[in-house]
């Protein structure tokens, strides 16, 4: 199977990991000319990253998707806790983190120069990732260290990332969203040591540092 992923999405990321957690044998590649080539569009026509294209040539598009694909397909290592409670909480976790945390936060990447800010929108966002956080810390596990107890799970796979951003863009913003919100900084500090978690930080961070330098995608 192959994954066409970017290292610095956190949509791309969010299936990186599940592939990472799972050990699976998954060739990771850029989308050949860049997601929206011809070249790519033959593979998905969506022109979005992530797709995975299975080794019957079948294109999965959309991370969230992919990570229910592989944990189907690839079951011995599981990603979804076998309670059916824990299960729809994972998923419920995934969710929250999806819509209510990372959606907002996308729409400060067009504001990241100060100059042409738009004040009002950037306010708006910062109470609307504020107020996600709030969500997510009312369903994340109390005792950890995962978001779902004691094994990493599909809601780590999109909350991982999605935290990466959190943190990264508050500082731009005057906003330290993490301080804010106990449960999610004990939650970061409680996988910070799994090596799947540090491997997909490490990953963004070198991206980011990246774009930052050269303005090129990694």
């Amino acid at each position: 199977m192959k994954l066409y992923s970017g290292y610095i999405s956190p949509f791309a990321s969010r299936a990186r990991m599940a592939v990472y957690a799972k050990g699976l044998d998954v060739e990771i590649l850029r989308p050949p000319g860049g997601s929206k080539s011809p070249e790519y569009l033959a593979i998905n026509p969506m022109g979005k990253l992530p797709c995975l294209v299975t080794d019957e040539g079948e294109a999965v598009p959309e991370s969230g998707i992919i990570v229910e694909y592989l944990e189907a397909l690839y079951p011995e290592r599981p990603l979804a806790p076998a309670d059916p409670e824990e299960a729809t909480r994972a998923r419920l976790v995934a969710r929250i983190g999806e819509l209510y945390v990372l959606g907002p936060l996308s729409k400060l990447f067009n504001q990241l120069d100060p100059s042409s800010r738009d004040p009002d929108l950037v306010a708006g966002v910062l109470k609307e990732v504020d107020d996600g956080l709030t969500h997510l810390s009312l369903f994340l596990s109390p005792s950890g260290p995962y978001a779902i107890g004691p094994h990493l799970t599909l809601a780590d796979c999109q909350l991982v990332p999605t935290l990466f951003y959190v943190r990264a863009l508050g500082p731009l913003f005057g906003k330290d969203w993490i301080a804010g919100h106990p449960r999610v900084e004990a939650y970061l500090a409680a996988i910070s040591d799994d090596e799947t978690v540090a491997r997909i930080q490490g990953e963004m961070m070198d991206a980011l540092i990246h774009f930052q330098k050269t303005g090129e995608f990694k």
